[in-house]
């Protein structure tokens, strides 16, 4: 929880560092959040990997499980079995979606065009390495959570699609009517808005299951 709260605050304070003080405008800012979705992909690994024999992992309680063939894969196999599927259909995800960031970034679809001047692009990949870092060290040494298998795979996947949908829609609503003076700011409070509420619905979900194995159903 707690690395969660400093990874949310890393990447909406050091933005706002970068706009206030650095001249970053929206440009910067969308190019971070595709970059997180990187070190969000790389911290999934992780888990995947490090909840496969731990405790709870093979409870059947815990919802989603690892079948191939109909047969059910437990231990270090299904991390890794789970961990192989998972690099590759996220990483076709953020390999598509990062080429329509960068035409976003050069003006391509955006009625407004593109704000004047050069984008400070290794500023945003700095902040990226000190959130993405904190993300990825969450994973390695941090509490594991209680969903495993299949469930834990693809709760990845709702906070990133709903942050950087809106995020995107964002950028189009923000062109469309010329607010590029408050564009990147827009973007970080909605990026924080988005990543906050998530952060609150994964953490109750996660309460919830570790209820339900902690107190099984009677037989």
């Amino acid at each position: 929880m707690t690395t969660r709260l400093a990874s949310l605050a890393a990447y909406t304070v050091l933005p706002l560092v970068g706009v206030l003080l650095l001249g970053w405008d929206w440009r910067e800012i969308v190019l971070l959040y595709w970059l997180e979705n990187v070190s969000l992909g790389i911290a999934m690994l992780v888990k995947l990997i490090r909840s496969a024999d731990a405790p709870g992992g093979h409870d059947p309680e815990v919802v989603g499980t690892l079948t191939v063939n109909g047969n059910r894969v437990t231990g270090p196999v299904s991390g890794l079995i789970l961990a192989g599927f998972f690099a590759l259909h996220y990483g076709i995800f953020t390999l598509v979606h990062g080429v329509f960031v960068l035409l976003l970034i050069s003006g391509m679809f955006l009625p407004g065009g593109t704000p004047d001047g050069p984008m400070n692009g290794g500023g945003a990949l700095l902040v990226w390495v000190i959130a993405g870092a904190i993300q990825v060290m969450a994973a390695i040494i941090g509490p594991l959570p209680a969903r495993r298998g299949s469930a834990l795979m693809f709760s990845a996947y709702p906070r990133i699609i709903v942050l950087h949908v809106s995020v995107i829609l964002g950028i189009f609503a923000i062109s469309a009517l010329d607010w590029d003076a408050a564009a990147a700011l827009l973007l970080i409070a909605l990026h924080g808005l988005v990543d906050g509420a998530g952060w609150m619905l994964s953490a109750a979900r996660d309460r919830r299951a570790s209820s339900t194995v902690a107190s099984p159903p009677p037989a």
